[in-house]
């Protein structure tokens, strides 16, 4: 019972904060929601400034979309906090497991999956220091996206 004691710990340990991902499409907002850390979607960059904000599959606003939801999943072998759980990406609604853990930098290293996760692909997002506005506008981030 003592390692499942020590779970919770991890997630108590985390600091919230905005991440960046890797192609600069999307800031994440990664908070704690009980034992679990859930990120939103704070911010969403645009081709052309004034284009209108990207809206899901299911035609609602991809702003605070819940993309990650993970719960503590003990430590990797260096001892840093690691979480498991799902990721949904909010164009096609497809959900994926994945894996997540913070960087000696504070980077995320989100690690994505279909099945085991040797088969999957792990993306660092760096920490965003930049201004979200209200509504997901990240102006810095406007006609960067990677294609």
């Amino acid at each position: 019972m003592l390692a499942g004691s020590a779970l919770p710990a991890a997630a108590s340990d985390f600091t919230p904060g905005y991440w960046v991902s890797s192609g600069h499409e999307i800031v994440l907002e990664i908070s704690q929601c009980g034992d679990d850390l859930c990120g939103f979607m704070a911010g969403i960059a645009l081709d052309h400034p004034g284009d209108a904000m990207p809206t899901d599959w299911r035609g609602q606003p991809q702003c605070g979309f819940l993309m990650l939801r993970v719960a503590p999943d003990g430590k990797t072998d260096d001892g840093t906090p690691r979480w498991k759980g799902v990721l949904q990406d909010p164009r096609n609604g497809n959900v994926y497991r994945t894996m997540v853990k913070f960087d000696a930098k504070g980077n995320l290293d989100l690690h994505g999956y279909i099945g085991v996760p040797v088969l999957g692909e792990t993306q660092v997002w760096p920490k965003f220091t930049g201004k979200v506005e209200p509504g997901c506008h990240v102006p810095e981030l406007d006609g960067k996206a990677s294609p």
